[in-house]
């Protein structure tokens, strides 16, 4: 009998056991449960800029905080520390010319996720570049073009880790972009064309370049600008003016001519040059005498006698 019983104790601890764990389990679930890690751990580097993002787990079992750090050949560092923030900004630790691993791990209540791991990365081959922008200015019918580098955190810093750096720059006429052409690879950041049609508008967009690592940024904003006049006459312009003013004088002489002439006409016929003979103006100026007909008889006086 009394093994029996022994053999009932044996048998029912176990399942005992498991029961008083499962209860616990159930009462106090974040005892033994792991926390989730990050997700879409990715590393966003535009002009040499090194910020790691990441999400978080996907149904995560409480407010959740997050290390960061990198690892370079010689050292394990953490960057960000107990963060709610799902993202690292590590631009200001890191050489540029080095190449790294970033790792980033979820927190609760004293517990850790493993470690999520990227890849290696290199910020002077990894990172994007922005394109340039550009500014125009006319005057005297020349076309000056200022292209700028894009904005770093640190100023100049392309300039220091590239050893050189180039601009494409592509312009046309304005409603001609079929007619595009191209300025490759020009070091200085103002350019002057001075054979641009005068008061036509022209657009311009500049790429950065950087031929050592053949990286390249997009085409930027397309800006554009009416170019102004050059002060000088074409040719023919100046042809069409002096045939306009030839014709012009040689109508005045003609009006003139016709003008004097006519003028000349009437006076001739106002003032005659030709002189009258002297009986003429004799006659003219004196009365004419009475005149008496051959059949007229001598009238007597009146009362006079008749012989």
């Amino acid at each position: 009998m009394d093994g029996t019983l022994d053999y009932i104790y044996r048998m029912s601890f176990p399942f005992s056991s498991k029961i008083c764990c499962l209860t616990i389990l159930y009462i106090f679930p974040g005892v033994l449960a792991s926390v989730p890690e990050p997700q879409n751990v990715r590393v966003t580097s535009v002009n040499l800029g090194v910020i790691l993002e990441w999400d978080a787990p996907t149904d995560p079992p409480g407010n959740l905080t997050y290390t960061a750090a990198y690892k370079s050949v010689t050292q394990f560092l953490e960057v960000c520390v107990n963060q709610s923030e799902k993202s690292c900004d590590f631009t200001g630790n890191l050489v540029m010319f080095g190449i790294y691993t970033f790792h980033v791990r979820a927190e609760l209540n004293g517990e850790a996720s493993p470690w999520k791991e990227t890849v290696e990365f290199s910020a002077d081959k990894d990172t994007l570049l922005s394109p340039p922008t550009v500014k125009l200015s006319s005057s005297e019918g020349n076309m000056e073009v200022f292209v700028q580098d894009p904005v770093t955190n640190t100023p100049g810093a392309l300039r220091k880790v590239y050893s050189s750096v180039c601009f494409n720059i592509r312009y046309w006429k304005q409603n001609e972009t079929e007619k595009a052409e191209l300025l490759n690879c020009k070091q200085q950041s103002r350019l002057v064309l001075p054979n641009l049609d005068p008061r036509a508008s022209y657009c311009f967009q500049a790429q950065l370049y950087v031929p050592n690592y053949n990286k390249s940024s997009e085409f930027g904003t397309v800006t554009c600008e009416t170019n102004t006049s050059n002060g000088r006459v074409a040719p023919w312009v100046i042809a069409v003016a002096m045939l306009c003013s030839l014709f012009g004088v040689a109508l005045t002489v003609t009006l003139l001519f016709l003008i004097g002439w006519y003028s000349y006409k009437q006076l001739q016929f106002v003032f005659p040059t030709a002189k009258l003979p002297e009986h003429f103006k004799q006659y003219l100026i004196e009365p004419p005498p009475l005149l008496h007909l051959p059949g007229d008889a001598e009238q007597p006086p009146a009362g006079g006698a008749v012989s």
